[in-house]
């Protein structure tokens, strides 16, 4: 992947036998500004090869292109024709005064490159003209034959319809104003996997990117699950719930084996940016400018009487499975204070680690410490805490620091459930850790930047006794080339 600084991901989406991903991309970091969208395309979501600028920047006088979405306009909607691959997004100026605008791109040779067609959507004169109006995307509603688009408004995510995605007419506002600034929303609908009811197993998320300061957390993706019925979306619980309990898990991107329509799939994928605006600049000193998530597999679960999305990577064509990933160590390993397990040393930069614990005869113990390697150097530590029922993560012994953001060492708690057993997922490479628990039912992302010097990874616990079932180590690769 060229280096220059990356941030959002636009929803990737298939087209001709191949998955197709736009990235904002600034080529001139540090000294000038402004990004391009950049191409990237992939046969199976794992293997990305780079593709060009699909979009240049200050090719108008609207500015450089911001987050946005594309489609395929498989109905000629829009009048280019049918299949058209058209992409709206946003642009920081607009006709006639300071604001943000949506505008329309045309692609005439399947998504390679784009041509300016239009201004769709102007900043209204009712809005303040610096505040957000941006990062239009869309779902197709195949019954009413409209286009609907969400668009982040500051503490409003904005709805609006159109036949010919050029005209659009407001229809009606989510607010939230306990989230900070929302950016990157998307609307689909989902099947609830495992419901015997069909009449109730079809649910619609609105996802965004939101800031947690007031509660505790960091910047991340959010999302309440609802109803929609083509005007309003109503959340059946409005306090909603993060996507990932991580420090670096945002802008993310919702797409479909197919185009995000109407009609539910039973599951969906997500990438997400690995990076936090407090710390973003910062972290260009250690050479890191931006990554992405594994692609992930997500799906809408009911868990202990509450549905929840979940999510796990996505590999060679299906969920991850540790039997067909790993080389896998079954051991039934008793683990006591005395007697800790040590793991295999990693001299790759990127490989996945997977356990399985469980309780002892009795009960859990107090803490178990899981140490892995960050790339081929210091640890990042994983603490289970059973019988409080969370887990952290640590990374404030794991290489640099970026000295103006206090955020980063901050560890990261989230709630987990112990019953009988626990297992975790690790994908871990030279800038982060991706943790992924109980199949799905919790991830924590957050970049690590380790040193050369090695520890030996291990698990140990404190204040009791747990089995360890297996472990095992497998090599991952999931990069853009």
């Amino acid at each position: 992947m060229p280096r220059p600084f990356i941030n959002d991901p636009q929803p990737p989406f298939f087209h001709n036998g191949l998955w197709h991903l736009y990235y904002l991309w600034n080529n001139d970091f540090p000294s000038g500004n402004g990004t391009d969208w950049r191409h990237a395309v992939s046969e199976d979501l794992q293997d990305w090869r780079d593709a060009g600028l699909a979009i240049r920047k200050y090719q108008t006088p609207y500015g450089d292109p911001w987050s946005g979405c594309v489609v395929v306009d498989h109905d000629n909607t829009a009048g280019f024709g049918p299949d058209a691959v058209i992409a709206l997004c946003t642009m920081p100026m607009q006709e006639g005064g300071i604001g943000q605008s949506t505008t329309r791109w045309v692609s005439h040779d399947g998504g390679y490159s784009f041509a300016f067609d239009r201004t769709v959507m102007h900043h209204p004169k009712t809005v303040a003209p610096g505040s957000a109006f941006r990062d239009p995307r869309l779902v197709w509603m195949t019954r009413s034959r409209c286009w609907i688009l969400v668009l982040a408004e500051a503490s409003k995510i904005g709805f609006y319809r159109s036949s010919d995605l050029a005209n659009w007419s407001y229809v009606s506002g989510f607010l939230c104003d306990t989230l900070g600034t929302l950016e990157c929303p998307a609307l689909f609908p989902i099947r609830v996997s495992g419901h015997s009811d069909a009449a109730k197993a079809i649910k619609w998320v609105l996802i965004c990117g939101a800031n947690g300061f007031a509660t505790g957390f960091t910047t991340g993706t959010y999302y309440w699950i609802g109803a929609f019925d083509g005007t309003n979306f109503t959340p059946d619980d409005p306090t909603g719930q993060w996507l990932d309990s991580g420090s670096d898990f945002y802008a993310t991107v919702v797409f479909g084996q197919t185009q995000i329509t109407d009609e539910p799939q039973e599951r969906l994928f997500a990438i997400a940016w690995k990076n936090n605006w407090n710390y973003a600049i910062p972290v260009t000193k250690a050479g890191y400018f931006g990554s992405y998530s594994a692609v992930r597999s997500i799906a809408l679960s009911q868990l202990a009487g509450e549905l929840k999305l979940t999510n796990v990577p996505w590999w060679n064509g299906s969920p991850y499975s540790y039997e067909s990933m790993f080389g896998v160590h079954k051991l039934r390993h008793k683990l006591t204070p005395e007697a800790s397990q040590d793991l295999p040393k990693i001299t790759c930069g990127t490989y996945l680690f997977f356990a399985s614990l469980s309780k002892g005869v009795e009960a859990w113990p107090e803490k178990i410490q899981i140490d892995l390697q960050s790339g081929a150097g210091t640890p990042v530590q994983i603490i289970l805490s059973p019988r409080e029922g969370y887990v952290t993560l640590d990374r404030s012994q794991s290489g640099f620091t970026p000295k103006t953001a206090p955020e980063w060492l901050k560890p990261r708690n989230a709630a987990l459930t112990f019953e009988d057993h626990v297992n975790i997922l690790a994908i871990v490479n030279t800038s982060s850790i991706e943790l992924i628990f109980n199949d799905g039912t919790l991830s924590m992302t957050s970049l690590v930047f380790p040193t050369k010097r090695r520890n030996q990874p291990r698990i140990t616990v404190h204040d009791g006794v747990c089995i360890l079932d297996h472990y095992g180590t497998a090599s991952y690769n999931n990069v853009f080339k």
